[in-house]
C-alpha cells in the first residue's frame, strides 16, 4: 500500500460501521467452487484485505475455514469478534492486520484452496499489486481459484483523486474525505 494508506483504512474502520453482508460475486464463485465439498472444513479459503469480515462469515456460514490478512487491525479485530458472537469459532484460523505483501508469508506455499480479493487489492500502487498476485498464486494449492473484484476505468472518483502512480489514484469522496490508493485496472485487467 501507498505509504499512510493502513492509516486511512484504520481510521475508517475505526469511525465506520461498513461490512456485514458478502459480495454477490463472493457467494456465486464459493458456491460454484465448494458447495460439492463432502468436507468443508478441509477447504481452506483466505481473504486478503477482508475488512471487517462481511465474506469470510459468509464463507464460515457455509462451513469452511477461513483465514485474514487486513490492514487494519480495528477490522480484522471486529472480523474475529463478529465471527466468535456468531459461534463460527471453529472456523476461524489465523488472521493477520499488516500489509499482505508481508503478510502472506505466514503461509507454505500451495496451502489454499482459494483466495479472495473484494476491491482491496487495488488499494495498492500497479507494481506492489503485480508481486502480491504472484504471491497469492504461489500460495493457492494446485487447481486452486483466485477471486478479485475490482475497479475499472470510468470508476467514479477518478475525476476527483490525485493521480499518484500508473493508474493509481488517491481518491477522495463527496464529503473530501481520503479513501487511500486505488489502482484502477484498464479493461484488460491491469
Amino acid at each position: 500500500m501507498i505509504d499512510g494508506n493502513l492509516e486511512i483504512w484504520e481510521g475508517l474502520f475505526q469511525n465506520n460501521e461498513w461490512g456485514k453482508y458478502p459480495a454477490l460475486g463472493v457467494v456465486k464463485f464459493i458456491a460454484r467452487n465448494f458447495y460439492k465439498a463432502s468436507d468443508r472444513k478441509a477447504i481452506k479459503v483466505l481473504e486478503i484485505g477482508a475488512g471487517t469480515g462481511a465474506n469470510l462469515w459468509y464463507v464460515a456460514r457455509e462451513g469452511f475455514s477461513v483465514y485474514a490478512i487486513e490492514g487494519s487491525k480495528t477490522a480484522i479485530d471486529n472480523c474475529e469478534k463478529r465471527l466468535r458472537e456468531e459461534g463460527l469459532s471453529e472456523q476461524i484460523k489465523d488472521f493477520y492486520a499488516g500489509d499482505y505483501l508481508y503478510e502472506l508469508d505466514n503461509f507454505e506455499d500451495g496451502f489454499f484452496d482459494a483466495v479472495i480479493d473484494v476491491e482491496s487489492l487495488c488499494c495498492n500502487v500497479f507494481d506492489k499489486s503485480k508481486k502480491i498476485i504472484d504471491l497469492v498464486y504461489k500460495k493457492l494449492k494446485p487447481g486452486g481459484v483466485f477471486y478479485s473484484q475490482t475497479f475499472n476505468e470510468g470508476t467514479w472518483g477518478l475525476e476527483v483523486g490525485e493521480e499518484v502512480d500508473y493508474h493509481a489514484m488517491i481518491t477522495i469522496n463527496r464529503a473530501n474525505v481520503r479513501y487511500g490508493t486505488n489502482t484502477i485496472h484498464d479493461k484488460k485487467g491491469y
